[in-house]
């Protein structure tokens, strides 16, 4: 995949390779994109497991989760936007 990569990135990597941190300009690219996306997205962003496995204990009957707080909901989540 070809990526193009402004003259300020190409001297950011180039010092890496300088102060040896990555062995190449390629090393330097992967772990810098593998980092972002970790930070980005995270290792368990994929959920899809996770809701099917919640679906089927509703389908059970059971309550998957339950939470208990002073406050509704709505109030929580209207918090978290201020």
């Amino acid at each position: 995949m070809p990526v193009r990569l402004s003259e300020g990135e190409v001297r950011k990597l180039n010092l890496l390779l300088k102060r040896g941190v990555y062995k190449s300009r390629n090393e330097a690219i992967r772990a810098i994109l593998a980092e972002g996306l970790e930070e980005r997205l995270g290792e368990n962003e994929d959920v899809t497991e996770l809701v099917s496995k919640m679906l089927a204990l509703r389908k059970l009957g059971k309550t998957p989760i339950s939470f208990k707080a002073e406050k509704s909901v709505v109030e929580i989540v209207a918090e978290g936007r201020k």
